[in-house]
């Protein structure tokens, strides 16, 4: 009955194995590319559905309007959880695979080791692995285990440790297993160069991780790059941003000549400032993985980490510095006092939003509401780069008087108008 399982179990991991030793590069594209399907599909739907959008609060329909900082936290959040989604996967796998192949090269260096001292013993290198697959090898030990099986079933010596080479996916290991496969064809001093290959292995293990420890400095250094990159664009975002619109009236008053037509007061640069944040995390992160460890690749996960961490800082300090507290100052530009009753008036009621620095507020958005059965249309609008909004005001059906309540923020301005 045991004898059976150990059959099937046996049969179980060589099948296993093969499929891993055929398909493992395959299965890392299979991970990428389900996760970049899936990423597609997010965004998609993300877009479609209205979730994220990329068009300024300022311009997009006034009906669909709520908070523009919660709008910019929704699109900021997709654009960092895509690539996120896309790549998670795929860096956790490499991640773990790497990780793997270490232990099993530290293993691998230390069965040799114990190969190499029962061979002195006297044991021909065959007795010796089946001594081996006896006790336990660390990570190794159900290849060592497989190995001595198929032996077992007709292999040599040379083609078992061949095939242990070949699973523990290593090309280190691969190396020092044919170097071990010619030594034992040599005859002789075996299990000196058993014992010279595992010290080898050994100490080039100790040198690579001597040298990741080294390499590390250079990680921090730019993990420190990415903060500080983020504390500037911070900054820049909330001191320099509100004083774009006054930059835009300079180029309209007379630097048309080095400025051009544009508005630079339109210039989104909070967003470019996310998106560069954004940018500089990820190919910083591929630059990581390429100091540390040799390939891109393994760097994706710091990638991640790293615009996770732009994230993080900007939808949690920068935007709602920007969005409040909303003390803001609302003036009534101009309006109609009266009107004719269940009509709309026949001006817009126009109001201009500044900041407790007396600058105009890009953006921001202003509720009207009307007594009496009134309506605004629309209720909701945000304001240009003038700072102003405007809405169409229609009076209930009776005469009389109708307060529109002006909201913005935290602060309300009531305007009273005469219904006939």
């Amino acid at each position: 009955m045991h004898a059976e399982r150990d059959k099937t179990g046996s049969w179980f991991e060589n099948n296993l194995i093969k499929l891993r030793l055929r398909y493992k590069l395959n299965t890392e594209y299979l991970i990428l590319g389900i996760s970049l399907v899936i990423a597609i599909l997010v965004t998609y739907f993300a877009f479609h559905s209205g979730y994220a959008s990329l068009a300024s609060p300022s311009v997009q329909n006034a009906e669909s309007i709520g908070s523009p900082a919660s709008e910019k936290q929704n699109l900021y959040t997709i654009i960092v959880a895509v690539p996120i989604i896309a790549f998670g996967p795929y860096a956790f796998y490499v991640t773990m695979e790497s990780r793997r192949k270490q232990r099993y090269e530290r293993d691998f260096a230390d069965f040799l080791f114990e190969l190499s001292e029962l061979v002195r013993g006297g044991i021909d290198p065959a007795r010796a692995l089946f001594t081996l697959a006896e006790g336990t090898t660390g990570s190794i030990t159900k290849y060592v285990k497989i190995a001595a099986k198929q032996m077992q079933v007709g292999l040599t010596f040379e083609q078992a440790l061949q095939n242990l080479g070949n699973v523990i996916g290593s090309e280190l290991a691969k190396r020092y297993s044919d170097l071990v496969i010619q030594s034992s064809y040599s005859g002789g001093a075996v299990a000196n160069l058993i014992q010279k290959a595992s010290i080898d292995m050994g100490t080039f293990l100790a040198l690579d991780k001597q040298k990741r420890s080294g390499l590390s400095q250079y990680t921090v250094v730019l993990y420190v790059g990415q903060v500080v990159l983020i504390v500037l664009c911070a900054i820049l975002v909330v001191e320099f941003v509100p004083q774009l619109s006054e930059l835009g009236e300079i180029g309209a008053a007379g630097l048309s000549g080095l400025l051009g037509s544009a508005d630079i007061g339109s210039i989104n640069m909070e967003r470019l400032l996310f998106f560069l944040v954004v940018i500089n995390g990820f190919l910083g992160g591929l630059v990581i993985g390429k100091i540390s460890e040799g390939k891109i690749k393994y760097g994706l996960k710091h990638s991640l980490i790293l615009i996770l961490i732009g994230l993080i800082a900007w939808n949690g300090f920068v935007l709602p510095t920007l969005a409040g507290p909303s003390n803001v100052t609302i003036t009534v530009v101009s309006y109609d006092k009266t009107g004719v009753a269940g009509f709309p008036l026949q001006d817009p009621m126009i109001v201009q939003i500044t900041n407790a620095k007396g600058n105009t507020v890009t953006g921001a958005p202003v509720t009207f509401t009307v007594s009496g059965g009134g309506s605004a249309s629309p209720g909701t609008v945000a304001t240009a780069t003038d700072g102003q909004a405007s809405t169409k005001i229609t009076l209930g059906p009776n005469p009389g008087q109708y307060v529109v309540v002006i909201t913005s923020g935290n602060s309300k301005a009531n305007v009273t108008i005469s219904g006939q």
